[in-house]
């Protein structure tokens, strides 16, 4: 077995236990699949614009939480045509009045890539929350590793409110992706070096279902700009509108 495999495998292995744990312990659990128009993360499409569906589910802990979120992301160009990704995150939230700091910790793993596209990164972040609005700023770091060509720093901040009498909501938020570039794996969260991206919405949420659509966009010019980079799948880096519709459990 190669090195990178044995590694690859270990990422996995690692994954798994972390976000796994023994339904002895669990506090809560709850979940839901969703289907969306695209899978968009950050301003960029990760299922190469097409239609995406995902399953989640997540485990509270003592103190804790651990969440698996499995999507299609449909031969992405972006990940070396990745067809599937699963997200798997440990994390816990420390709450002072109205507000809670959270740190997490997240693995990425690609299934039915060319290559190893597997990575993991570090998030800090911070909540506030005033009657039915909620502010919120966060900073998710990925060390320099090769699935990435160096390494990345995702900064953004978000706002949210509730409709007083509606199950609505309404949220925005804006981000700003930066990093070291090694190679052209850089361009899988940077097509084209650091960018600014947004994204404004507003959810119908009656439960079990939840009923969203968001605008999202990108600082990236892709009609001007070029990358002769596999990763950076440029078509697929400006605006556009999702839909999504979610059963929750």
């Amino acid at each position: 077995m190669s090195c990178r495999h044995r590694h690859d495998r270990l990422v996995l292995i690692a994954a798994v236990l972390a976000c796994v744990p023994g339904a002895v312990f669990a506090q809560s659990v709850d979940g839901g699949v969703e289907a969306a128009t695209d899978e968009v993360r950050r301003g960029l499409s990760w299922s190469g614009g097409d239609v995406s569906a995902s399953a989640d589910a997540r485990v509270g802990l003592a103190g804790l939480d651990a969440s698996v979120r499995v999507a299609m992301l449909r031969g992405s160009a972006r990940h070396a045509g990745a067809d599937v990704v699963a997200d798997f995150v440990l994390g816990k939230d420390w709450d002072s009045g109205p507000f809670t700091i959270r740190t997490e910790a997240l693995g990425h793993v690609f299934g039915g890539a060319r290559q190893s596209m597997n990575y993991a990164e570090v998030g800090l972040g911070a909540r506030y929350s005033i009657g039915p609005l909620q502010f919120g700023a966060g900073a998710w770091y990925a060390p320099k590793q090769a699935s990435i060509g160096g390494d990345n720093l995702h900064l953004r901040a978000t706002a949210d409110a509730g409709l007083p009498g509606f199950p609505i909501s309404v949220f925005g938020a804006i981000g700003h992706t930066t990093g070291d570039t090694r190679d052209s794996r850089s361009a899988r969260l940077r097509p084209v070096g650091d960018y600014t991206d947004w994204k404004i919405g507003a959810e119908f949420n009656r439960f079990p279902f939840t009923l969203g659509v968001d605008y999202v966009g990108t600082s990236i010019d892709t009609a001007n700009a070029v990358s002769i980079s596999p990763f950076a799948d440029l078509r697929n880096a400006g605006d556009r509108v999702v839909g999504r519709v979610r059963l929750s459990f």
